[in-house]
């Protein structure tokens, strides 16, 4: 018997996590891959992680917006699964940037949801999808961990643009009955090159600045995060998608469940690099604003889809390094 190819499509698909998720679900050749992009940069985990050599992958170039480019994915490939991780992604950069990222952010996930929409109507078929929320979206509480049921008060920018996508997902589900799941991860790394963020600020400043100190935001030391590695987090992906008739209309948190401040983050990190660094603080932008303290519950997950982390931080960070140098010795 002929073996049912499944066509999957992937915003974000050369970010960081989507290219993650690229990777783990090409390695099953019956799975054939449409990845949307607005640009693949040099620095990118898309080329730290050679997605380019996979056979199963096509990248095509378009806006998650133009919902009628969406429209046309989904017919002309007879798409089956739909992962939704595009995004303005930097919690600073949307600060900054508030209408492009609320038209990225928010608009674009409306654009996914009615192109699913119309597109199930024309196809006669379920399309099976996922939208990438945040943990940020809860914003600041006194009630940690998180749980699902807790209202979604992220205030900045960013959180308030991903808490929207949430609802307008989990809306879609209440209306018209889509097999749509939502994940809500906590802080996740890998290799990657948004130099902003914690772990490639470490990475650069050990591997390619050895000289120079490390440039920390002021008031960021002792904030206090859960670090998921993440191939852990796209395999809890992976298998919310494949639990779909248990999972469809929910939103699930996703974590390692293990809190380190940056502090511990920072000394992990130059200890397994065997580097020592001076330290400086900067003043961060008045618009930036971040969270004091957040952590997640992960009992709901972990009863619907039987997961749990294999990584910790240690053996994470480890791989992660590894796949720094290797960059970097190339580079």
């Amino acid at each position: 018997m002929e073996t049912r190819l499944t066509n999957i499509f992937i915003t974000g698909a050369t970010g960081f996590i989507g290219s993650y998720l690229v990777e783990h679900l090409s390695q099953n050749p019956d799975n054939i891959i449409y990845g949307l992009h607005r640009s693949i940069k040099y620095e990118s985990t898309f080329n730290a992680l050679k997605i380019y050599e996979k056979e199963n992958v096509n990248t095509i170039l378009g806006d998650v917006t133009n919902t009628l480019k969406i429209q046309e994915i989904i017919s002309n490939n007879d798409i089956d699964q739909i992962y939704h991780l595009a995004a303005q992604p930097i919690v600073q950069k949307a600060s900054l940037t508030p209408i492009s990222t609320y038209n990225t952010n928010v608009y674009g996930t409306l654009s996914i949801l009615e192109s699913v929409r119309s597109m199930s109507r024309q196809l006669n078929k379920e399309i099976v999808t996922f939208v990438m929320g945040t943990d940020k979206s809860y914003g600041t509480s006194d009630i940690l961990p998180y749980t699902e049921d807790l209202p979604l008060n992220g205030l900045d920018i960013y959180s308030s643009s991903k808490a929207c996508q949430d609802i307008i997902a989990r809306t879609y589900f209440h209306n018209y009955n889509l097999p749509i799941v939502i994940a809500r991860p906590s802080n996740t790394y890998g290799i990657d090159f948004q130099w902003s963020r914690l772990i490639p600020s470490l990475a650069k400043s050990c591997f390619k600045s050895q000289n120079k100190p490390l440039i920390l935001n002021k008031g960021s030391f002792h904030q206090i995060r859960e670090y998921t590695y993440v191939k852990d987090l796209v395999k809890a992906i992976y298998l919310l998608v494949h639990n779909i008739d248990e999972t469809k209309g929910n939103s699930y948190n996703i974590s390692s469940e293990c809190k380190y401040t940056t502090e511990d983050v920072v000394h992990k990190f130059l200890e397994l690099t065997n580097t020592k660094k001076i330290i400086d603080f900067k003043e961060k932008e008045s618009t930036f604003k971040e969270i004091p303290e957040q952590c997640l519950n992960t009992n709901k997950l972990k009863s619907v889809i039987k997961w749990s982390p294999s990584y910790n931080l240690e053996s994470g960070l480890k791989e992660t390094i590894e796949k720094y140098k290797e960059w970097f010795k190339i580079n």
